[in-house]
């Protein structure tokens, strides 16, 4: 499942936006330890691979200013096929970290957005029984943006369980949402991979 855009970026926190750096300042490291060979065919900008490669030759002082500035590069460039790189030389768990946090962003961004429409529609109709065929999540933006990123989410379960979180506040219905996702995640990284192996 390739998430070379982040559609709500515009809305990250600023605690959010320097996990994504650290977590490129992560990968960046740990890319300068592969052999030179192996850094020379990284899928990335020449200069990337320029910058990766001084760091590898660098110790101390010089050689953490030296990934920072290839982490600078990358900071607006697509990182999956790097990610991927990584994940088929050293197994790393790096990719599986990063989906990971993006999954905890989307679902904070649902419980965030449910609540506040929630919130809205009790002070425009009054009190929503959850039995009432009341449906504030329609055009959530965040439920887009899920949509988007994860193909083949059931967007019936994740409404409900978006809702139900809205009225109750209840965190079991904030890990049904995590878990309803990474399903639907996973599933998808299967599919592609069934069709990748047999050249589909």
């Amino acid at each position: 499942m390739a998430w070379t855009a982040f559609p709500m970026d515009e809305r990250l926190s600023k605690s959010e936006r320097k996990r994504r750096a650290k977590g490129v300042e992560q990968l960046v490291g740990e890319l300068a330890a592969l052999p030179p060979g192996e850094i020379a065919s990284l899928p990335c900008a020449a200069d990337v691979r320029e910058a990766i490669l001084a760091a590898r030759d660098l110790k101390g002082g010089a050689g953490k200013r030296q990934l920072k500035y290839a982490t600078k590069l990358l900071r607006d460039a697509p990182v999956d096929d790097l990610y991927d790189f990584l994940a088929n030389r050293k197994g790393s768990a790096l990719k599986e970290k990063r989906t990971l946090q993006r999954l905890e962003h989307l679902r904070n961004s649902l419980v965030s957005e449910a609540i506040r429409l929630y919130d809205e529609a009790m002070q425009t109709d009054g009190y929503l029984h959850e039995t009432e065929p009341v449906d504030f999540l329609a055009g959530a933006k965040a439920m887009e943006a899920v949509a988007r990123d994860i193909p083949g989410v059931d967007l019936f379960l994740l409404k409900n369980a978006a809702a139900q979180y809205a009225r109750t506040r209840n965190r079991k219905f904030s890990r049904e949402l995590f878990r309803i996702m990474r399903a639907a995640m996973e599933k998808a990284q299967y599919a592609q991979l069934h069709h990748k192996n047999n050249g589909v």
